[in-house]
């Protein structure tokens, strides 16, 4: 199994404009995209976490396509996968954001999560 390509699953001008707005270097935004996705994959994995997500909360699951998951999960899910990538707290909201935007973007979803939520863009494996 393969991580999908970043550009791909985050459309690079979502990346792009998002660095730009939180003031982060946009090549270490994608890096954290990327290892974001490649933590989920090495521990649980994509198909393992989705499938405990659906378990543990309600209606976690927006949409599902060949190549990603796009889920609406509690926050501290965000804080949990913080505590595996080594990165600043703008760096992470900038990820985070860059997940918000997708998941909007891709979805019926509001733009914004509702209280207490995340959104959560996942590459399934391949």
């Amino acid at each position: 199994m393969s991580s999908p390509d970043p550009g791909t699953l985050f459309e690079e001008s979502v990346v792009a404009a998002v660095a730009d707005d939180a003031g982060v270097d946009e090549d270490e935004l994608r890096a954290a995209l990327v290892d974001h996705q490649e933590s989920v994959e090495s521990l649980p994995g994509v198909e393992n976490i989705v499938y405990e997500w659906r378990k543990e909360y309600a209606g976690p699951l927006l949409k599902r396509t060949e190549d990603a998951y796009y889920l609406l999960v509690p926050e501290r899910v965000w804080s949990e996968f913080a505590d595996h990538l080594d990165i600043s707290e703008p760096e992470k909201a900038a990820v985070i954001d860059v997940h918000r935007r997708t998941v909007a973007a891709r979805t019926n979803a509001p733009e914004e999560p509702p209280e207490s939520g995340a959104y959560v863009a996942l590459g399934r494996d391949v």
